[in-house]
């Protein structure tokens, strides 16, 4: 491996975790652990009703670890959970004490994001959200060619 791509993957991995710094302090300065901050993130669409397997899904999280923020978050009054008729699924919905929470906590994190964004065209973004799935899909497959499957 040539100094140049060992010097690329050092400062991508940097990049990640700085970037997971970021989240995880907001996540801090709210009260909450990761995944319920991340919960909170994606349920405040109102334009979607989620599920506990799509926010596992949506976010790359352990369904253990949504499912124990989830009881925690609807213990604290943030949320309920309601059995979806003839499912075994149950959906997610804010409460108004989690509506304000969202609001005071999460939906400034989300116009920060905005706002960074906005510093970049259009194209710009297109090109660094193609660049960053070829170089997932390329590294989980080079990954897995590597990890022994487990039996």
């Amino acid at each position: 491996m040539s100094n140049n791509t060992r010097n690329y993957i050092l400062t991508y991995n940097q990049l990640l975790k700085e970037c997971d710094t970021i989240y995880h302090t907001a996540a801090v300065n709210s009260g909450l652990s990761d995944c319920a901050f991340w919960i909170l993130y994606t349920v405040q669409d109102t334009e979607h009703i989620y599920t506990q397997s799509e926010i596992c899904d949506n976010s790359s999280l352990p369904r253990q670890t949504v499912n124990s923020a989830l009881k925690k978050l609807e213990k604290d009054g943030y949320l309920t959970l309601q059995r979806i008729e003839g499912k075994i699924s149950k959906s997610i919905h804010l409460t108004k004490q989690g509506q304000a929470f969202v609001q005071k906590y999460i939906v400034p994190v989300m116009g920060a994001e905005e706002r960074a964004c906005e510093l970049f065209s259009d194209e710009e973004k297109e090109l660094f959200l193609k660049i960053f799935r070829t170089l997932v899909d390329r590294l989980n497959e080079e990954i897995s060619n590597v990890i022994p499957e487990e039996t």
